[in-house]
C-alpha cells in the first residue's frame, strides 16, 4: 500500500489533463470509438498490437461516459496502481525481503518509462497488469495445498494471460512458458499436471487462431513469424549485436539503483581478485574510452529512444523544436556512468559457471521457494531475445523494456546477496547512493511527464483558439497526436508503411497524415517556413527548464 500511495501521488503531481492523445493511443482511442459506434473492430493502419481486449475496454467506457481522451487515459490508472501492487507481491515471492521489495517496486513504479504510460491509453500498462496477474496466479497455483485452489488459480493464470495477449501479444509468453514449467514442478500430481497440459494446449490454440484472424484484417501491421525474423538476423548479425548492446545499456540505466550494491562489491573483488578478472574489466574500460574518443556521440543517451529523449517525454513528436532538457553534459555523465557499471559487472563473468549450476539445480529440484524467480527468468530471457529478433523488421522502443525492469532489479539484488559475507556492510554504504539515483530517476519521470501534459494543455488552448476563428483542423499542424486525430477523423486510417493488406494502401509520396495541409503551425520559435500570426502564443509552466515556455501560433508561408 505504501508503494501504491507513492506512485498515486506521483500520478497526481503530473496532472495528466488535456483533451488530446498521447503518442500512439490516438489510434487506439479511434479504434475503441469506432467499435462503440459500429460494433466492429476496424483497424486504422497504426496497430501492431492486437488491441482486442483493449478496444473492448475503451468502447465500454465510451458507452458509459462518452468519448474523451481524458476519460480513456484515466481508465488506465487503476491498472497502473494494480500493477505496482502485483510487482511488490511478485518480487517478494522471487526472494526479496520487504525493504528491498519496496525499493524495487518504487524503482519500477516511478521509472521515467512507466509514469508517462500510466496516464495514457497505451496498451503497455494494462498488458503489464494482466502479465503480472498471470504470474501471480500461477505462483498461487504452485503454492496452494488445496486441490480446488490449485485448479482455480491455474485457470485464472491461463485466462488472464490469454486475455492480456489479445491486447498486447507479449503477455502470451507467460502462459505459454510458465504452464509447462508448472506441469514439471508439480509432475508428481498426475491429475493436476494433465489439467495444466490441457490448459497449455488450449492457450496455444487460442494464440494461433487470434493471430491468424488478425493477419487477415485490413489495415493492420502484419505479424511475421519468428523464423522469418531469425533469417534476417543471420543475414545482418552486426545489427543484432548492436540492438542487443543498446537494450542492455538502457536496461542498466533503468536498474542502476538496484545494481549499485553489486557494482561496489564487484569493484572491490576486481581490485583484490585474480589477474584475469582485472584484465577483462580494464580491457573493457579502455575499449569504451577509446570508442568515445573516436566517436564522442557514444557518450550520450538514450541508446533506445521513444519515451525517454533529449527534449523530454516522446522527444519532439508532440511539438517540433522542443527545448533540449538532457543537455550534452548531462547525457555524457549518465552514459559514462552506465558504461562504467557494465564494465565493472563484466567481472562477474567468473561467477557465471556457478550461477548456471545453481539455476539448473533449482529447475531439477522444482522448489516452491524458487518457482516465481525461475518463472520470471524463463519468460523475460525469452522476451528479451524476441525483442532482439523483432528489431530485424520493426522499430524497438525503450518502453518495451518495462516488463524486464523489476525482474532484472531483483536478480541484481539477489546476486549481490549470494555468498557475500559482508552484504550488510556494503548495503549500508550503497543504500544512500541507490536511493539518490532512484530519486533522480523518479524526479525526472515526474517532471518530464508534467512537462508533457502542461505542453498538451497549451496545445489544446492554441488549437481551440484557431478552431474558434474558423480555421479547419486540416489547416493546423499541432504535433503528432493532434494531426493523427485529424487524419483519422477524415480518412479513418493512417498512411502507414507497415500495412500490407490491402496491397498498395501505403503511399510513400505522402506523410503519415496526408489530410493535414498546414496554414498554421504550433511551434516554439519561428522557422524559415513561418511568420508570426494574429493568434499570438500560449504560455505554460513546466517543471523542467526553461520553466516558463510559450507555444507560438505561427502562419505557414506558402512557397
Amino acid at each position: 500500500m505504501l508503494c501504491v500511495a507513492v506512485v498515486a501521488t506521483a500520478l497526481i503531481l503530473v496532472w495528466p489533463f488535456g483533451n488530446i492523445g498521447y503518442g500512439d493511443d490516438v489510434a487506439y482511442a479511434h479504434l475503441a470509438q469506432t467499435l462503440e459506434r459500429t460494433g466492429h473492430l476496424i483497424y486504422n493502419g497504426w496497430e501492431s498490437a492486437f488491441l482486442i481486449s483493449h478496444a473492448l475496454w475503451g468502447a465500454l467506457l465510451i458507452r458509459v461516459f462518452g468519448f474523451s481522451f481524458v476519460c480513456l487515459r484515466l481508465s488506465t490508472v487503476p491498472f497502473a496502481l494494480g500493477t505496482v501492487a502485483l510487482c511488490y507481491s511478485l518480487v517478494r515471492r522471487a526472494g526479496l525481503r520487504p525493504s528491498k521489495a519496496v525499493f524495487v517496486t518504487l524503482l519500477f513504479g516511478l521509472c521515467p518509462l512507466y509514469l508517462p504510460l500510466a496516464v495514457s491509453f497505451m496498451t503497455d500498462v494494462p498488458a503489464l497488469f494482466l502479465m503480472f496477474a498471470s504470474f501471480y496466479s500461477f505462483a498461487r497455483a504452485e503454492e496452494s495445498a488445496g486441490v480446488g485452489k490449485n485448479y482455480g488459480w491455474m485457470a485464472l493464470g491461463a485466462l488472464t494471460g490469454f486475455i492480456g495477449g489479445t491486447g498486447r501479444q507479449a503477455v502470451w509468453l507467460v502462459p505459454v512458458i510458465v504452464l509447462p514449467y508448472l506441469a514439471w514442478a508439480r509432475r508428481e500430481r498426475r491429475a493436476f499436471r494433465i489439467s495444466v497440459e490441457v490448459a497449455w494446449v488450449v492457450v496455444l490454440a487460442g494464440v494461433n487462431i487470434t493471430t491468424s484472424w488478425f493477419n487477415r484484417q485490413l489495415y493492420t501491421v502484419f505479424q511475421p513469424s519468428v523464423f522469418s525474423e531469425l533469417r534476417l538476423i543471420l543475414k545482418h548479425p552486426f545489427a543484432s549485436v548492436n540492438i542487443t548492446a543498446r537494450l542492455i545499456m538502457m536496461l542498466m540505466l533503468m536498474t542502476l539503483p538496484a545494481a549499485t550494491p553489486l557494482i561496489i562489491r564487484s569493484a572491490g573483488e576486481t581490485w583484490r581478485g585474480p589477474g584475469g578478472r582485472k584484465m577483462i574489466v580494464v580491457t573493457l574500460l579502455l575499449a569504451v574510452l577509446t570508442a568515445i574518443a573516436i566517436h564522442p556521440s557514444l557518450a550520450s543517451l538514450p541508446w533506445v529512444s521513444n519515451t525517454l529523449n533529449w527534449e523530454g517525454i516522446n522527444g519532439d513528436a508532440p511539438l517540433q523544436g522542443r527545448p533540449i532538457v538532457l543537455t550534452r553534459p548531462i547525457r555524457a555523465v549518465v552514459a559514462v556512468s552506465v558504461y562504467f557499471a557494465v564494465c565493472i559487472l563484466a567481472g562477474e563473468v567468473w561467477s557465471v559457471k556457478r550461477l548456471a549450476r545453481d539455476v539448473s539445480r533449482a529447475f531439477l529440484e522444482s522448489s516452491s521457494r524458487k518457482f516465481m524467480l525461475l518463472s520470471m527468468s524463463l519468460v523475460f530471457v525469452v522476451y528479451f531475445a524476441l525483442l532482439v529478433v523483432r528489431a530485424s523488421e520493426f522499430d524497438i522502443f525503450d518502453r518495451y523494456l518495462l516488463p524486464v525492469v523489476p525482474w532484472a532489479a531483483t536478480v541484481l539484488l539477489l546476486w549481490f546477496e549470494k555468498e557475500n559475507p559482508d552484504a550488510a556492510g556494503i548495503m549500508r554504504r550503497a543504500a544512500p547512493v541507490s536511493w539518490a539515483i532512484l530519486a533522480i530517476l523518479a524526479f525526472y519521470g515526474i517532471a518530464s511527464t508534467q512537462d508533457f501534459w502542461a505542453l498538451a494543455r497549451a496545445r489544446v488552448i492554441a488549437t481551440r483558439r484557431l478552431e474558434a476563428a474558423g480555421v479547419s483542423r486540416n489547416a493546423i499542424d499541432a504535433g503528432f497526436e493532434y494531426n493523427a486525430w485529424t487524419e483519422l477523423m477524415n480518412s479513418g486510417r493512417m498512411n502507414s508503411r507497415w500495412v500490407r493488406n490491402p496491397a498498395g494502401s501505403y503511399n510513400p509520396n505522402f506523410s503519415q497524415t496526408p489530410s493535414v495541409v498546414p496554414e498554421y503551425r504550433l511551434e516554439y520559435s519561428l522557422t524559415p517556413e513561418t511568420l508570426p500570426s494574429e493568434f499570438g502564443s500560449v504560455p505554460y509552466v513546466s517543471a523542467l527548464p526553461p520553466f516558463h515556455k510559450l507555444v507560438r501560433i505561427d502562419h505557414v508561408v506558402k512557397r
